[in-house]
C-alpha cells in the first residue's frame, strides 16, 4: 500500500512537471524514463528497510499484546493487531482514517473475555482515539494491572463498546496470585563429604561405678552425666537424596585410687599400700543411611541411621608401688622369683560385645563450597546375646551378680564438615 502511494505521488510530480514545461514534446519521453528508474531505484531500497522494521515492529508488538515477551508479568490484552489499509476500509465499509485491525485474539484473554473478537476494529482506548498499532502498544503500557479500560470497535458496520480488564496472561490461584508455569529450580542436597566428630556420648554406667566404689574409687569415676568421646566418618551421594557411608567412635579413660593390701609376708600379716587403676574403654562403628532434605540452598536435614557393632572393657589392675622390683635373673632359681612377684599385681578385665542400632537427625549449614556446620542428634540402642566375658589374671573365668550395663544412650554431635 505505501508503495502503491509512493508511486503515484511520483507519477503526479512528473506530469507536472511535464504540464509546466514550455515544449515538452522533445524531453517528455526522456524524463518519464529517467525519473522512472531513479523512483524505482529508491522504492527498492526503501522497501528492504521498511521490510526490515515492520519484522521487528511485528515481533517486539506480538509479545507485547499476546504474551509471548519473556516478562511475564507485562501488561496485555490477548490481541493480534495489525494497521488498517485501504482494502481493510473498502472491504468493511470502515468510514474512518484511524483504528487498529485485530487479526486473532488469544484463547483466555482479556480482550476475548471482553467480548472482543477476530476482525473487529478498535477505534478508541480508554476515550482516545487509537491511530495506529505503536500507538495502541504505548496506550496499553500506561496503564497498570487491573486496570479497567473502555474500548470502542468497529464491527460489521456498527460501532460498540465494551472494557477490558488488562492484565497478564499467566495464569492463576483462587487468590489471585500468578501459578507460574517455569519450573522451581531443585535445591540441591550436597555430594557428600566427611569430617572428625567430637560427640557427646551418655551410656548409662551406674552399675559400673557403684562396683568401682566398693573397689575404692570415687563414688561417680566415670560421669553418669556424658562424656566426650571422637569419631570420624563420611558418606556420599548415591542418589534420590539418600547418602550412604561409615563412621566410627572410642573413648578410653583411666582413674587411679590408693588401697591397704592386707596380706601375709612370711607368716606375718602386713599391710602394704598398694594402687588399684580402672580404665574404661569403648568404641563403635558401621554403616549409615540417611535422606538429606534442602531447606534453602545453604542449609539442608537430613533423617537416617547407623547400623553397626560396638563394645566396651573394663580393666581393674593392682599392683605394689612400695618398692622397685628386683632385676629378673635366669640362672639364680627363676621359678622362685616368679613365685615371689606373683601378689604384687592382679587385674580383673571384663567385656562385652554389642549389636548397634543407631536413628539421627541431622542439620548442616554451608558456609563455603568445601566448608560446612553440622550439628546431629541420636540415640544409641544396643543388644548383646552372650553378656559380660571376664578374665582374672589371665584366665577366664565367670560373674556373679555381674553389674548391668549397656551402651544405650544420647549423643550429640557438633562441628566441622568438609564438603556439602
Amino acid at each position: 500500500m505505501k508503495r502503491t502511494l509512493i508511486i503515484l505521488l511520483g507519477l503526479t510530480l512528473i506530469t507536472l512537471q511535464y504540464l509546466g514545461a514550455e515544449d515538452p514534446e522533445p524531453t517528455i519521453e526522456i524524463t518519464i524514463d529517467e525519473s522512472m528508474e531513479e523512483l524505482e531505484s529508491a522504492l527498492d531500497e526503501l522497501d528492504i528497510h521498511l521490510e526490515e522494521i515492520e519484522n521487528i515492529k511485528k515481533i517486539e508488538n506480538l509479545k507485547i499484546l499476546t504474551g509471548s515477551n519473556y516478562q511475564s508479568n507485562r501488561l496485555k490484552m490477548g490481541v493480534y493487531l495489525s494497521d488498517l489499509d485501504f482494502q481493510d476500509i473498502y472491504e468493511m465499509h470502515y468510514d474512518y482514517n484511524f483504528g487498529v485491525y485485530i487479526t486473532s485474539v488469544t484463547q483466555g484473554g482479556p480482550s476475548q473475555k471482553a467480548g472482543i473478537i477476530k476482525g473487529d476494529i478498535i477505534m478508541e482506548f480508554d476515550g482516545t482515539k487509537v491511530k495506529f498499532e505503536d500507538h495502541l502498544i504505548r496506550l496499553i503500557n500506561s496503564k497498570n494491572i487491573g486496570d479497567e479500560v473502555k474500548i470502542k470497535f468497529f464491527r460489521d458496520e456498527n460501532i460498540y463498546e465494551t472494557f477490558v480488564t488488562l492484565d497478564t496472561l499467566e495464569p492463576k490461584d483462587d487468590t489471585g496470585q500468578i501459578i507460574s508455569d517455569k519450573k522451581k529450580k531443585r535445591l540441591s542436597v550436597g555430594d557428600g563429604g566427611g569430617s572428625w566428630f567430637p560427640i557427646w556420648y551418655t551410656p548409662d554406667v551406674v552399675d559400673i561405678n557403684d562396683f568401682l566404689f566398693d573397689l575404692g574409687f570415687k563414688e561417680e569415676t566415670f560421669s553418669e552425666d556424658g562424656f566426650l568421646i571422637h569419631g570420624g566418618g563420611g558418606k556420599g551421594n548415591v542418589g534420590k537424596g539418600w547418602f550412604l557411608g561409615g563412621m566410627g567412635a572410642g573413648f578410653d579413660n583411666s582413674e587411679t585410687t590408693k588401697h591397704d593390701w592386707e596380706h601375709y609376708k612370711d607368716s606375718t600379716l602386713v599391710t602394704t599400700k598398694v594402687s588399684r587403676k580402672v580404665k574404661y574403654s569403648l568404641g563403635y562403628g558401621g554403616v549409615t543411611l540417611d535422606k538429606r532434605y534442602a531447606v534453602s540452598r545453604n542449609l539442608l536435614t537430613s533423617l537416617g541411621f547407623m547400623i553397626g557393632w560396638g563394645g566396651t572393657e573394663f580393666k581393674v589392675s593392682q599392683y605394689d608401688d612400695n618398692g622397685d622390683f628386683g632385676n629378673f635373673d635366669f640362672e639364680n632359681d627363676p621359678s622362685g622369683q616368679m613365685d615371689e612377684f606373683y601378689d604384687y599385681k592382679s587385674t580383673l578385665k571384663i567385656s562385652q560385645d554389642f549389636l548397634l542400632f543407631q536413628p539421627k537427625v541431622m542439620f548442616m549449614y554451608r558456609i563455603l563450597d568445601w566448608l560446612a556446620f553440622r550439628a546431629e542428634a541420636s540415640y544409641m540402642v544396643s543388644y548383646s546375646s552372650k553378656g559380660w566375658k571376664a578374665k582374672r589374671n589371665g584366665e577366664s573365668i565367670k560373674l556373679v551378680n555381674e553389674p548391668d550395663y549397656n551402651m544405650d544412650g544420647i549423643s550429640i554431635t557438633v562441628g566441622p564438615w568438609f564438603g556439602f
